[in-house]
């Protein structure tokens, strides 16, 4: 009888566990060319894009588009390269494309490579 109390529970609670939804990053604010401020509902991180360096004559031109491409709210991944200066560095992937955004950067010509 206790067994199945037992099993009963772990039903239970691995039903709710496999459905329970998980936040994930999304960009709340675009800083700079190569600076974000991304959320997980739970904490806040200014994150510097990783590999890019953006010609600074086309600095408002790079912001308007990174804006474009990352609009507030958009569910990305982030693959951390390190820090500096207490600023993660990562690559951001959009959730919906799943290419760097810093590739998609460069491809348009307003960056360079820095990898």
């Amino acid at each position: 009888m206790n067994k199945f109390f037992t099993m009963i529970l772990i039903l239970i609670i691995s039903f709710f566990g496999f459905y329970s939804e998980v936040d994930a990053a999304e960009i709340l604010q675009v800083t700079s060319s190569s600076v974000l401020l991304i959320g997980d509902h739970n904490r806040t991180y200014t994150v510097k894009l990783a590999c890019t360096e953006i010609n600074p004559d086309l600095e408002e031109e790079s912001v308007n588009w990174l804006k474009k491409q990352l609009p507030r709210h958009t569910k990305v991944n982030l693959k951390p390269k390190g820090s500096v200066d207490g600023i993660l560095v990562a690559k951001v992937i959009p959730f919906d494309s799943n290419i760097d955004i810093a590739e998609k950067y460069i491809n348009e010509g307003l960056a360079t490579s820095q990898c």
